[in-house]
């Protein structure tokens, strides 16, 4: 009977809405998105390579054989991943051009075991905008990628999603994060695949590590206790409903 009821509880979690589970645009020592540095006087918010640093994004485009990759890693419950969000621009893109990519969640490393597949599921332009260090401009309109997942479970522990992107002018660039007067931010440690080769990306000028925006929507899942205990309710609701 118990089996039954938790597979009752589990059915009506993977039913609830998606909740933010994940926001690497926001991580410690950030107070604000990571991308946005301050406002554009045309609309919109800037996203400026700080002074120090010199490299705007890195390469993300999987038919040129590269790939990127970050972690997240939480604790307690375990998580039933929905959707995963990443940040890209393709300079001089004038509509959401980015159709197509991969994206994996791996255990413990980059080069873990994958524990979950993720399906291209469209691009919509942000309204940031990504420029160098006092160099204003509009041509690198920062586009933000969705990936569903078909709610693969995680259990507490570090994960690694890795993913490449696509799009007609096979051109496109992941932006870092941004802290306001810093060249890296606190725990910095994303990577790039060149044809299969995994190294931690840092950027140009100041040699400093790097890190990537990213956010991850889904359902946390109740331990079995709860799951048991949300089963005995259903389960009770469904006999009144009978009677």
């Amino acid at each position: 009977m118990k089996k039954i009821l938790i597979l009752v509880a589990f059915g009506a979690v993977a039913g609830a809405n998606a909740q933010s589970l994940y926001n690497n645009a926001i991580p410690a020592g950030l107070t604000q998105e990571g991308l946005r540095t301050g406002a554009r006087p045309a609309g919109g918010d800037y996203s400026e390579v700080q002074l120090g640093n010199t490299t705007a994004g890195f390469t993300v485009i999987g038919s040129l054989g590269f790939r990127m990759g970050d972690d997240f890693s939480f604790g307690g419950n375990s998580w039933m991943v929905s959707n995963v969000s990443v940040f890209a621009y393709h300079t001089g893109a004038t509509t959401a051009d980015y159709n197509s990519g991969t994206m994996e969640i791996r255990s413990g490393s980059a080069t873990g075991a994958v524990v979950g597949t993720g399906t291209f599921a469209g691009s919509t332009f942000t309204d940031i905008y990504r420029i160098f260090n006092a160099t204003p401009g509009d041509t690198r309109h920062v586009q933000k990628i969705n990936f569903s997942f078909a709610n693969p479970v995680l259990a507490a522990g570090t994960y690694w999603i890795t993913y490449d992107l696509g799009n007609p002018a096979a051109s496109g660039f992941n932006p870092t994060l941004t802290k306001v007067g810093a060249t890296t931010t606190p725990g910095a440690n994303a990577m790039q695949s060149n044809a299969g080769t995994w190294t931690a990306i840092a950027d140009v000028g100041s040699a400093q590590p790097q890190d990537l925006p990213f956010w991850i929507d889904g359902q946390v899942v109740p331990e079995p206790a709860s799951m048991i205990a949300l089963g005995l309710g259903l389960a009770a609701i469904a006999r009144k409903r009978r009677k």
